[in-house]
């Protein structure tokens, strides 16, 4: 700055700190935005549950051989299931005797009875 003459920084004179500078406030603007989309989003997640489940060997090939007999896939088995839970007055947790809906897209048609 010195050798180009300024006694002190100005901004308008320095044409690279500039552009450096508006693409550094569009990028935290850019962030912002993604910041509250994601903010929203949550709200409508709020009641939605994420979970990763640990099967014992047993209960995993039962929930992998629905799911490929019904056309899903064993996550949807267990959505499915998790739907239909009942608890009983003394606090017991059961599933009745549900049919599977077996969406379009996985190229079954119909419904699968899973006997539990």
């Amino acid at each position: 700055m010195t050798a180009a003459g300024w006694s002190v920084y100005e901004p308008e004179q320095d044409a690279q700190g500039s552009v450096w500078a508006r693409e550094r406030e569009e990028r935290f603007a850019g962030a912002l935005a993604a910041q509250a989309a994601f903010g929203e989003g949550r709200g409508e997640e709020a009641d939605e549950l994420r979970a990763e489940v640990w099967l014992s060997a047993a209960s995993s090939r039962l929930v992998q051989t629905v799911a490929g007999r019904a056309g899903l896939r064993p996550c949807e088995v267990l959505a499915q299931l998790a739907e239909r839970i009942v608890v009983g007055e003394d606090g017991t947790v059961s599933v009745p005797h549900t049919v599977l809906v077996i969406s379009e897209a996985s190229g079954a048609a119909g419904s699968a009875l899973l006997d539990t």
